[in-house]
C-alpha cells in the first residue's frame, strides 16, 4: 500500500469508529426516551401509548365489521 492509501485508511477508520463512539456516548447521556417531540411528558409513558394503540386497533376492527 502506498502512504496515501494508508493515510486514507487510518482517516476513515477514525471517522467511522469515532462516530460510533460519539453516538454511544450521546445515547448514554441522552436516552431515546428523553429525546424527541414528547420528551418526558406524562402522556408519553409506555402504558399510555400502549393503551392508545389498543384503542386504535379496537376502533379499526369495529369499523371493518
Amino acid at each position: 500500500m502506498t502512504g496515501i492509501a494508508i493515510t486514507m485508511l487510518i482517516l476513515f477508520i477514525v471517522v467511522v469508529w469515532g462516530g460510533l463512539a460519539a453516538t454511544l456516548i450521546h445515547l448514554q447521556r441522552h436516552p431515546d426516551e428523553m429525546s424527541g417531540q414528547f420528551g418526558d411528558a406524562e402522556f408519553a409513558t409506555d402504558e399510555v401509548l400502549i393503551a392508545q394503540e389498543i384503542r386504535e386497533v379496537v376502533i379499526t376492527t369495529e369499523v371493518r365489521k
